[in-house]
């Protein structure tokens, strides 16, 4: 059974510069709450993100995420290759531009990989998504002030 999550967070900060704060993941630990490190694991030095795995501790748990799409400053694609037992996992995140800064539009979809826990990980991710957003749109609002 595929699960999905949606999830809109408006912002003050323009959107290339919310971008920036999303793609720096070196200084997640600054703005993202619980995250204790973050960074690239493996990395394309080509200007492009995409293929690149970023690290993250965050609340004990240790993600590893691929990016799939790095369109800056709009749109920013990832999926879940461990720290949690997902597959067909994908998330998108669009930022656009609106009055006074812009608005973020987060949307995940997966399945679990353990029977009848698909569910929990609804739940875990969707107690996670919105404070990840409010965080990011308080780091780019900071950022931007």
């Amino acid at each position: 059974m595929r699960h999905s999550i949606r999830l809109e967070r408006a912002c003050a900060a323009p959107p290339a510069l919310v971008y920036d704060i999303l793609i720096d993941v070196e200084r997640w630990p600054e703005w993202l709450s619980g995250a204790r490190s973050a960074g690239w694991e493996k990395s394309d030095t080509s200007g492009t993100r995409v293929g690149a795995i970023r690290r993250i501790v965050v609340s004990g748990l240790i993600m590893r995420e691929e990016i799939l799409v790095d369109d800056r400053p709009h749109h920013h694609a990832y999926r879940i290759v461990s720290g949690i037992p997902v597959t067909d996992h994908r998330a998108d995140v669009h930022i656009r531009e609106q009055a006074g800064g812009s608005l973020i539009v987060w949307r995940a979809r997966f399945r679990s990989r353990i029977p009848l826990a698909g569910p929990l990980m609804w739940l875990l991710l969707r107690a996670s998504m919105p404070r990840m957003a409010a965080d990011l749109a308080r780091g780019a609002e900071r950022r931007a002030s």
